[in-house]
């Protein structure tokens, strides 16, 4: 069992039930390493072999190398890997893909959620969605409501979701995704814990989900993972044939059945507001071609998805089915699929038009509180 060793700002405690290894607290990746806690850090490595830290806020890019380059030279991997970016010392391992195939994640730090967001950072955010379809803005704030939305705003016009799911509060734009029961029972919001299928967000709507975001306010011990798929992607590498097939295509979005299944509970919704003399408005239903385009870069997408997507217009419904079958499978292979482990505090902000997303179930008795919202777009 090892001390707490204070570390000028540093503490330094054991790993619960592991043989080896301390947890470090304190750093603060902003600020250059202090000699002393250069020496004590190398000091417990050689102790203890193994090192977490944790709690800190999330190190930028600069930040990290500038860290490593405390305790010898770095060696530029991500050159081997053919993986370099603006930093070589700094090899990605993931398995998120962006334009084209290649392999790309984005983590991004250093948001203020109480500070209106600037307009090179608005561009700055803008340019790597289209890039990487999928931001992880991780490390900051938790935000209020009253923040989140209007980090929204800055991106466009966002769907009031939550009147047609009837979970409208003091701001509409924010539908709470979560297992947890007010008094008597009643749901505070959509969802259960059991498994979400793949979709877009807002398909099922005239002008659907262009961009979402989604923030992780209270997690299970063992989070449900979310996973993401490009879209992009999944259009790009069809077979030539089936892509001219596709183009004048269109079809039928809804969860008309999926609202109706008995463990929503959405009747119960509609009674309570209608005894309330709240008046709501349904939810729609939409048609959109099979092949869209991105309104802002024009980019080519696949937009069908197994949780929503019902029929292909004009075609018989087993030719339908199968049409549906193959794209799902093809879009969904495990080499094209991102996984995301939650952290609270996470905020995932992605292209919802271009991407699919799905959600594993969890353990009922606990508890998982997610903020959602979209931006509308017109295709």
């Amino acid at each position: 069992m090892c001390k707490t060793l204070p570390m000028a700002s540093l503490e330094i405690n054991p790993l619960p039930s592991a043989p080896f290894g301390v947890l470090v607290s304190g750093w603060e990746p902003a600020e250059p390493l202090a000699h002393e806690s250069k020496q004590k850090i190398t000091e417990a490595l050689h102790q203890h072999r193994l090192l977490v830290f944790r709690g800190q806020p999330q190190p930028t890019d600069e930040d990290l190398v500038r860290f490593v380059e405390s305790f010898g030279d770095p060696i530029k991997g991500s050159e081997w890997f053919r993986n370099a970016g603006a930093l070589p010392e700094i090899l990605p391992v993931t398995n998120i893909r962006g334009k084209n195939g290649q392999r790309l994640g984005v983590l991004v730090s250093g948001w203020e959620p109480a500070e209106p967001l600037a307009h090179e950072s608005k561009q700055k955010i803008t340019e790597a969605l289209h890039q990487h379809r999928l931001l992880v803005f991780r490390g900051q704030p938790q935000p209020t409501d009253e923040d989140l939305v209007r980090f929204v705003e800055s991106f466009g016009d966002p769907i009031k979701g939550s009147e047609w799911f009837r979970n409208a509060g003091a701001l509409p734009e924010i539908l709470p995704v979560t297992n947890i029961r007010g008094k008597n029972g009643q749901r505070l919001g959509v969802e259960g814990a059991t498994d979400l299928e793949w979709h877009a967000d807002y398909s099922y709507a005239a002008t659907p989900g262009k961009t979402s975001f989604l923030n992780a306010v209270e997690l299970p011990p063992e989070p449900p993972r979310t996973y993401f798929t490009d879209m992009y992607e999944a259009y790009a590498t069809l077979d030539p044939k089936l892509q001219s097939r596709l183009t004048n295509l269109r079809a039928t979005h809804s969860i008309a059945d999926y609202m109706a299944e008995p463990d929503k509970d959405f009747a119960a919704k509609v009674e309570r507001d209608e005894a309330a003399g709240i008046d709501r408005p349904d939810i729609p239903e939409a048609e959109h071609p099979v092949v869209v385009h991105h309104p802002d870069t024009g980019d080519a997408i696949l937009y069908v998805s197994r949780g929503i997507t019902r029929r292909i217009v004009g075609m018989e419904r087993d030719e339908s089915s199968a049409l549906l079958k193959e794209l799902h499978f093809h879009a969904t292979r495990p080499e094209h699929v991102y996984g995301h482990d939650w952290q609270v505090g996470d905020l995932v902000m992605f292209d919802t038009l271009g991407t699919m997303h799905r959600r594993d179930a969890w353990d009922p008795s606990k508890s998982r509180l997610m903020r959602q919202l979209s931006t509308a777009c017109i295709i």
